[in-house]
């Protein structure tokens, strides 16, 4: 800068700042950022831009053009709002058709199907390790018979499912292309989104059942079998919003979601693609936490980072390749259990901050009951409501990057880029991401981040309304729970035990055989998990066909020390 700035620069902090202060001391000793806890300035410059290193074409540039930071799409939301999405998952198929059929009439266009910890892990419904626990935190998926319940919702107001279910990829993804058959629905008429993202399960998550190279190879063979056959569905997404919640700050986020990506890059293009055709079909699914700023910066520092390592990494040329996918989301991990009301208030800021830190192709909110609950249908309404708010009484999408040009966004979002590619660097020498996670770094670093925020929280120098901020003496709930059918279990159970008498076992032994050899062989293992749903053998089943081969994991409970 001139030096005619610095000299009113100091000018101001000697006779106008100083004094003010001395009359009116600051609040805090240290203000820092939340989750990074980089000191913050009391006011940011050109002084600031000008220390990083900020250039506008190289670091800023225009909407829709590279390096992205302003966005991937050169009108923002002026011309379309982002996909609309809730998550929802519980009980039986036909629990969440109803369920599916009540969101899409709230406004929503997409839909998240989780399924529950049985499913996630492998199990069928009657197996006597997962009881207690079958529809509970998703929905139960024992067979085909069960997609084709939960498939019992108008496809035409649907644009974009997604799929969460990561371990049992394969087996899920095979059950999903069978039951779209048996409805006679279209496979290109909307966008098929599965998760598939099985190593941050292994990093902070835990819902994994063979070893992490087994599950590396089976996350591949859906991609491949995608890319193959469905190519307007997207295979994978890497689900950094479980990162955070672990309590990775935003560099962590940004720099192993990337690491774990190119894992997942490089398997892929070892069965014969090219980045420019692999590096589009891969997502982000990015949360955003309560720290307003931060939030935003890192979001445009998603774009960027991604530009730049499919750009310097892999030679990546196609701006396709070049142009991130994501969807957004404020985080559950903000919402208390106390005063569950002022969680509404909470999703609102996240959700602002999302839509001014680009949106992503869909954003998806959490409700303000899930820290009682499955979500209850005031719930939704209120949540998919708020979406709207934010797209049409907030002037936030009006224009592109609102906050572009911002001394402090600006400088942030730089500080974020530099450190997490200086991260990404640090796992590429230990060998990359699997590596990392085998050695237990990424586990032993978030177990590092998570005790610094806790204890800034039980030493209160982070506030947290209803929590250790503005208590109330006796919690009320002040809100409606909801609740399931008790009988939803052993209804469960029985439909899977029922299969099993009427089916033609001697095709599903058939067909399970031919799952055990195609995983002793190395081949893709879509199409005889395909070919064992159509034969009716249960999800369980499939996943226990492969447990054969491929052993299970029990992870190092060292790796993940402080």
């Amino acid at each position: 800068m001139s030096r005619l700035f610095n000299d009113h620069l100091e000018r101001w902090e000697q006779e106008t700042r100083a004094p003010f202060v001395a009359a009116n001391p600051e609040r805090r000793d240290h203000f820092t950022t939340q989750a990074l806890r980089w000191p913050i300035n009391p006011l940011y410059t050109p002084a600031d831009l000008e220390e990083v290193g900020f250039d506008y074409l190289k670091d800023l540039g225009f909407p829709g053009e590279y390096p992205y930071t302003r966005g991937t799409k050169a009108n923002g939301h002026r011309s379309n709002f982002w996909t609309m999405t809730q998550v929802t998952g519980f009980g039986k198929g036909e629990d969440w058709a109803k369920r599916a059929r009540y969101m899409l009439d709230q406004g929503l266009t997409g839909l998240i199907l989780e399924y529950d910890l049985a499913t996630t892990n492998g199990y069928d419904s009657d197996d006597p390790i997962v009881e207690g626990e079958v529809g509970r935190a998703g929905m139960a998926l024992d067979s085909l018979e069960d997609l084709e319940k939960a498939f019992d919702f108008p496809f035409d107001k649907l644009d974009y499912l997604m799929s969460v279910c990561n371990a049992p990829q394969p087996v899920n993804l095979a059950m999903i292309i069978a039951a779209l058959e048996k409805k006679g629905v279209d496979p290109s008429d909307f966008v098929l989104h599965i998760v598939n993202g099985i190593l941050i399960e292994y990093t902070c998550v835990g819902r994994y059942i063979y070893p992490p190279e087994h599950g590396l190879r089976l996350a591949t063979d859906c991609i491949e079998y995608i890319i193959r056959h469905h190519p307007n569905w997207a295979p994978i997404s890497i689900i950094s919003a479980q990162l955070q919640p672990a309590k990775a700050n935003p560099v962590q986020e940004i720099a192993f979601s990337f690491a774990i990506a190119c894992a997942y890059i490089d398997a892929t293009l070892e069965r014969g693609f090219d980045i420019d055709t692999v590096a589009p079909y891969f997502h982000f699914v990015i949360n955003v936490d309560m720290d307003f700023f931060e939030g935003i910066c890192k979001l445009r520092a998603y774009r960027k980072c991604w530009a730049r390592l499919m750009k310097e990494r892999y030679g990546a040329t196609r701006a396709e390749a070049l142009q991130i996918r994501m969807m957004t989301s404020p985080t559950t991990i903000a919402l208390t259990l106390q005063q569950p009301l002022n969680n509404i208030g909470r999703l609102a800021i996240m959700a602002t901050a999302c839509a001014l830190g680009g949106a992503g192709d869909n954003m998806t909110t959490p409700l303000h009951d899930e820290a009682h609950a499955l979500p209850a249908e005031e719930a939704i309404r209120v949540g998919a409501a708020l979406q709207h708010i934010v797209a049409h009484e907030t002037g936030v999408a009006e224009t592109v990057d609102p906050l572009a040009g911002s001394y402090y966004v600006e400088t942030l979002t730089r500080q974020i880029e530099d450190a997490a590619f200086e991260e990404m660097e640090k796992i590429f020498d230990m060998g990359g991401a699997l590596s990392a996670i085998e050695q237990g770094y990424f586990q032993g670093a978030l177990g590092r981040e998570q005790y610094q925020r806790n204890k800034e929280l039980e030493e209160g120098r982070r506030k947290w309304v209803g929590v250790n901020h503005l208590t109330l003496e006796e919690a009320r709930r002040e809100i409606d729970i909801f609740r399931q059918d008790e009988s939803m279990e052993e209804e469960q159970v029985a439909k899977v035990r029922a299969l099993r008498e009427r089916r033609d076992q001697a095709a599903v032994d058939r067909a399970l055989s031919a799952v055990r050899q195609a995983a002793q062989r190395g081949d893709n293992m879509v199409p005889p998990c395909l070919e064992a749903v159509k034969a009716y053998a249960t999800h369980g089943e499939i996943c226990h066909a492969m447990r054969d081969i491929f052993g299970e994991y029990y992870a190092d409970s060292q790796l993940g020390g402080l």
